[in-house]
Order: C-alpha cells, then sequence, then structure tokens
C-alpha cells in the first residue's frame, strides 16, 4: 500500500504579510513561499546593526542620497514567493520609484545595499543563500558582518566579492553613495 502523500501548500508574498508575528519573536522570512522563523537576536547583534544604520542613515540624510531602514521585508522573487528582511537596508534615491517606499506591504523593488549581521548560530550555507537571493533579485552591493572574523565581506551584483578586514574602512563605493566621504572604519563595528 503506498503512503499518503502531504502537500504542503506554498504562500505568497500577501498572504505572508497578512500573518501574526511569532509567538516565542523573532523575525519570519518566507523561502520559496514556505515560512522560516529566526531566533530573536542577541544583544551585541542589534548593537552592530543600529551602529551601521546609524552611519548609513547620518551619511544618506546629510548628502541626500536615499533610505536606510532596518528588516524591511524585501520582495526578491515570485512563484514561488521569497521574502527576505536584511538587517539592514540602503535605498538610494535613484532605486526609490516616485511612489516611494510602500507604507504597507513589502518592498516590491530592489534596494542599493542589503546587509546581514551573522549571528553565532547563523549556519554558512544560509547566509549564503541569502546572499545569492539578494543578487539574483537585482541588489548592488550586500554586505555579510561577520563578528567572530572581525570582517565585513562586500558583494557585488555581477559576482565580485572583496573581505574588509579589522583594519580596512568601508567607503561609499561600498555602501552605493554617489557621493564621496562615507567611511566606517570595520573596527569601529566590533569595539
Amino acid at each position: 500500500m503506498a503512503s499518503p502523500r502531504v502537500t504542503e501548500r506554498l504562500l505568497t508574498a500577501e498572504e505572508f504579510f497578512k500573518l501574526s508575528d511569532p509567538i516565542e519573536g523573532g523575525k519570519m522570512e518566507l523561502v520559496c513561499g514556505k515560512v522560516v522563523t529566526e531566533m530573536p537576536v542577541s544583544g551585541q547583534h542589534g548593537i552592530r546593526a543600529s551602529r551601521i544604520t546609524r552611519r548609513l542613515g547620518d551619511f544618506a540624510e546629510m548628502h541626500d542620497q536615499g533610505e536606510v531602514a532596518v528588516e524591511a521585508g524585501l520582495l526578491v522573487r515570485r512563484s514561488p514567493d521569497t521574502v527576505r528582511a536584511p538587517d539592514v537596508s540602503f535605498f538610494s534615491n535613484e532605486a526609490i520609484p516616485e511612489g516611494g517606499i510602500p507604507e504597507e506591504g513589502f518592498v516590491p523593488f530592489r534596494p542599493t545595499l542589503a546587509i546581514e549581521v551573522v549571528s553565532p548560530d547563523d549556519l554558512d550555507k544560509d547566509v549564503s543563500a541569502k546572499v545569492d537571493d539578494y543578487l539574483e533579485a537585482g541588489v548592488e552591493r550586500v554586505w555579510v558582518v561577520r563578528p567572530r572574523r572581525h570582517t565585513v565581506t562586500v558583494y557585488r551584483h555581477g559576482g565580485t566579492a572583496r573581505i574588509v578586514g579589522a583594519d580596512g574602512v568601508l567607503t561609499s563605493e561600498d555602501a552605493g553613495f554617489s557621493v564621496e566621504g562615507f567611511e566606517l572604519p570595520i573596527d569601529s563595528l566590533f569595539g
């Protein structure tokens, strides 16, 4: 006798948006139509993401470069739908359509920069999958902040990547700003 087949219904981004927050906390993403829940982040993870957000946001605002967001849901793929929520995103003015960033729902266009801060329990394969999703969706730059190594890897659309060590500095070029002058010393993220 054949065993019964259980089919799991895949969610669309619109159905996913209507779900309640997980009872146990954390953030949810939609990966190929399936809900993935991540544990809440540590205090140090939050501090690092906050430092990056402040530095990018201050520079973007001072030089009218665009908007910086924290954990904004990005619709990166359809059929089946995938919604990712990077720790930090930068949307250059050129990336934001005339209607602006939507008040409700997920962001249907690509940021200029998506940033993932790696937590101690994150698996490399899961981090790589996120980077691939962002780049395949057309995100120009992706930063992966690795606290254990004191490095930031800067991935660029088109397949190039460079690792910036603890004594290095991230620049306007790394962030996708159209004006020079942005500098983020790597050691300031881990101090």
